[in-house]
């Protein structure tokens, strides 16, 4: 399996994923056209509170706060049915027609579960194409964020095939940042010389 690195370009700071072979070499930057090394990227300073611990505070909120409304609208029902209970029972009934009941009475039916929705990013179809003004060779195509909200950390993988179909290895590609209906146009280094063809593997966000 290819082990893959994360590094800068030394001209324009985007960031990068290359084989860890392939670290040292003088590449051209994907995002900016410029030449640059291959050298691994600084590690990221993380924040004070992870953006993950926050959402899942707020998740627990909303989760205890309909526990909260359920528990009082259950307790208001008892309370209810009680009454109704003690009345019923202290005047006698001139029919044998329980009128308690109605179906405006009956349990709600639960709602069907809707089907998972995409993530939101979609890719178009993949080329492999030679730099102009080197010997590399890169899977190229265009990734876009159809949400309306911005996504961080995207990662493209890509399976490369020969000239028989026969799958022979991978690619990555990293975006720091896709704006809300932004495309992104990945370019994944391709070490393999005899890759002629690659399609998606996965997307997905760190």
């Amino acid at each position: 399996m290819v082990k893959y690195l994360k590094g800068e370009c030394q001209q324009c700071g985007g960031r990068m994923e290359f084989p860890a072979e392939s670290i040292g070499m003088a590449v051209e930057c994907p995002h900016c056209g410029k030449m640059t090394e291959l050298t691994l990227a600084a590690p990221p300073q993380e924040p004070v509170i992870k953006r993950r611990t926050v959402v899942w505070t707020i998740i627990a909120g909303v989760i205890l706060a309909g526990g909260a409304i359920a528990l009082l609208a259950g307790s208001k029902w008892l309370q209810n049915y009680a009454a109704r209970h003690k009345k019923g029972a202290a005047t006698p009934s001139h029919s044998t027609l329980d009128t308690r009941y109605s179906p405006t009475n009956s349990a709600p039916v639960p709602e069907t579960e809707s089907a998972p929705a995409d993530n939101g990013l979609h890719a178009s179809e993949v080329g492999v194409e030679k730099s102009r003004d080197s010997s590399f060779v890169y899977a190229v195509g265009t990734l876009t964020n159809v949400t309306k909200r911005q996504r961080f950390g995207v990662k493209i993988e890509l399976d490369l095939f020969d000239a028989g179909g026969e799958k022979i290895g991978t690619a990555k590609d990293y975006q720091a940042i896709l704006e809300p209906g932004g495309q992104w146009h990945f370019k994944a280094l391709v070490v393999d010389p005899k890759a002629v063809s690659a399609k998606v593997a996965g997307i997905r966000e760190d």
